[in-house]
């Protein structure tokens, strides 16, 4: 009777854990929309962090993806605030979900400085006053930073200028642009400038797909992140793409380079 009893309880058991491991093996297709303060959201980046398969919404702001209990999806986009989702029972059993972002409050780096202060300031972070601030016209003509200006003064116009003046046909040249250029110094300040908008990109990228996610995607160490950024930013197809300013096609592009980053720096 007891061995019975064992022998009862036993297949018991091993039938409740085969059909838990069922169970956890089984995935379900989860429909979401995604929603702002006043619209719907599109190019949004849906990552589960479990299985590693992500998606994006379409011009609905609708996604679908497979997921299991206790799975996380993770939400990025450029203008709003990442979000984290647990999977549990309820959500699986509803088979859709509807998800709010907020948008991103955006601390700027600039400082806003005074006449008074204008000439006194060496930093690269200055933020002029602005047309749109005082309700001007061309008030969306963007402000340059310190080496954008730097650059146009010594690069801007043209080399030789012809004009009318009091004796016939005037000629202008631009010693300034010839000097600077000559000295190398056009040259050093498009490096800079260079360097600036990589910088920038750089802290998008970061923004929008977390340190930790990429990390996590692509088997990447989380010391080597700034490294593998940097070494796609400087790939000669990534600006093109970059511009397009869709989030899975720089994911995509990511993901392909990060086996030959990994190839490249012995990560297994």
């Amino acid at each position: 009777m007891k061995n019975n009893y064992l022998f009862k309880h036993s297949g018991l058991l091993i039938f409740y854990m085969i059909f838990c491991m069922g169970h956890a093996q089984e995935h379900f297709e989860l429909t979401g929309k995604i929603q702002g303060k006043d619209s719907d959201i599109t190019g949004v980046l849906v990552f589960n962090l479990n299985t590693n398969k992500h998606t994006i919404t379409d011009k609905d702001g609708v996604f679908t993806i497979d997921v299991n209990v206790s799975d996380t999806i993770r939400l990025t986009a450029v203008q709003y605030d990442t979000k984290q989702i647990a999977i549990t029972d309820n959500i699986i059993q509803q088979k859709t979900i509807l998800i709010e972002l907020h948008e991103r409050t955006i601390s700027l780096d600039e400082v806003v400085i005074t006449p008074f202060s204008l000439f006194n300031s060496e930093k690269d972070t200055i933020l002029f006053i602005s047309p749109s601030s005082l309700g001007l016209p061309n008030n969306k003509i963007k402000a340059k930073r310190k080496n954008e200006r730097l650059l146009f003064e010594a690069d801007h116009g043209k080399f030789i200028e012809f004009g009318a003046s009091p004796f016939g046909v005037g000629v202008a040249v631009n010693l300034n642009k010839i000097l600077n250029r000559l000295s190398r110094r056009t040259k050093k300040l498009k490096h800079r400038l260079t360097l600036d908008k990589n910088t920038s990109i750089e802290k998008e990228i970061i923004a929008v797909f977390p340190k930790k996610t990429i990390a996590e995607a692509f088997g990447i160490p989380y010391i080597n992140i700034d490294d593998f950024i940097s070494f796609c930013i400087h790939q000669t197809d990534f600006h093109l793409l970059y511009n397009t300013k869709s989030v899975l096609d720089v994911f995509e592009y990511m993901k392909n380079k990060s086996r030959e980053y990994k190839k490249a720096n012995g990560i297994h």
